[in-house]
């Protein structure tokens, strides 16, 4: 008893109060607690840090899953390359040319995520606008369709649409392009397509961000004389920055892991192959992991680069209170 005594008081003095042993109860639910929110973290661990630390590994060497019979953790050190797959990829050897030329479709394609933007932003402020067009949450839904729709479901309508001797669009115009076989033909191609298949989305985020839009920033303006022009590129273009910079963000990034445009719609044309096609091709189809390995890691630190280069420029445009 005098033990604790001099415990309590000796706390009370230091102003603590007496630690106590946290009941099993209690100890019970943090244990229930860690294991729901721990099949999250295994799935991140095995989805995702697993893979990438094996792609790491895989880029440094010459591993090939047709020809290795063996784990390739049991014999990583004797097909160990260093920078060897790296020296290929843009250096000159059978690769060179068809990583580089993926990466030159990649940048052509990124023509398609301004484009879709602007015409989404045109589209969002004429549906704001409910009095000047009629039936426009009907229009909205139509418009969005192609965003929650299958991606090889639409890249096999487009080719139908694109198609050189039967398609819709040379059928109508009379024209003869050569859509799915020519290199810069089917680039063009591409963009189209994939300009349409984000107005939808770029339409819906700018429309809910115009709609959030206080008007009393309007009416202020209209008062200094201010025309609709103004009031859209002083206002509505500033205040509604922030969804615009989303929408290129995601947009570049999404446009850098393309892969349906090359393997469906273009069905493997080396005009419209990308740099996710070049690690299909040479990893899963060819299993020349070294290779393709390599070229993801150079991908993902090309996004990672390009990601925070758009944060640094978003501080010069993208308005924040």
């Amino acid at each position: 008893m005098n033990v604790n005594k001099s415990e309590t008081s000796t706390a009370v003095v230091s102003g603590k109060p007496p630690q106590k042993k946290k009941s099993t109860l209690k100890r019970k639910e943090n244990l229930i607690a860690l294991a729901f929110i721990s099949i999250k973290y295994l799935g991140l661990i095995v989805f995702t840090v697993l893979p990438f630390i094996f792609a790491i590994l895989y880029s440094f060497t010459d591993y090939n899953a047709r020809i290795e019979t063996e784990p390739f953790l049991t014999i990583m050190g004797e097909k160990w390359c260093g920078f060897g797959n790296y020296v290929k990829l843009f250096g000159e050897s059978v690769y060179n040319e068809a990583f580089i030329n993926a990466v030159l479709n990649n940048l052509i394609f990124m023509l398609s995520v301004p484009l879709g933007i602007i015409i989404g932003l045109v589209v969002a402020v004429m549906l704001s606008r409910e009095n000047l067009i009629r039936g426009s949450r009907v229009i909205r839904m139509l418009i969005y369709i192609p965003v929650v729709s299958s991606a090889v479901a639409m890249n096999i309508i487009w080719r139908y649409i694109f198609d050189n001797q039967y398609g819709i669009i040379n059928q109508v115009t009379g024209w003869n392009i050569q859509w799915l076989t020519d290199s810069h033909w089917i680039k063009v191609a591409i963009i189209i397509k994939s300009a349409w298949g984000s107005i939808g989305r770029s339409m819906i985020l700018c429309l809910a961000a115009l709609t959030n839009v206080g008007r009393d920033y309007y009416e202020a303006a209209e008062i200094d004389g201010a025309g609709e022009v103004t009031k859209f590129f002083k206002i509505a273009i500033p205040l509604i920055s922030p969804t615009l910079f989303y929408l290129f963000c995601t947009g570049f990034i999404g446009n850098l892991q393309a892969y349906v445009d090359s393997q469906v719609f273009a069905n493997g044309h080396p005009g419209a192959q990308t740099i996710v096609y070049f690690i299909w091709n040479y990893g899963i189809s060819r299993s020349r992991y070294g290779i393709a390995s390599a070229a993801s890691v150079v991908l993902t630190i090309s996004i990672m680069i390009i990601t925070l280069l758009q944060f640094k420029i978003s501080e010069k445009w993208v308005y924040s209170e």
